[in-house]
């Protein structure tokens, strides 16, 4: 995932922005992953699964909070794609 600035700055101003923007939506994440519930894998093959499908949603809420909070501030992401 990147974030570019919607103005398309790319500036020393705007690199230091990004760093404190940055930062901040890093912590407002945390803070709501802090806030979750555990998530139990329990003893079973069922359960280990509910649990991996759980943590799938808990991150991709969490990276819903990271999404808006730096759209916010004024950037759009870009999703990366790493080729092997």
């Amino acid at each position: 995932m990147r974030f570019d600035r919607y103005d398309g700055r790319s500036d020393a101003g705007a690199v230091a922005q990004f760093q404190q923007d940055d930062a901040i939506c890093k912590g407002e994440a945390a803070k709501a992953q802090a806030m979750a519930a555990p998530i139990h894998m329990g003893r079973s093959l069922a359960d280990a699964m509910e649990a991996g499908m759980l943590e799938g949603q808990r991150n991709q809420a969490l990276r819903q909070i990271m999404v808006g909070c730096m759209a916010a501030r004024g950037y759009s992401m870009t999703v990366v794609t790493v080729q092997p």
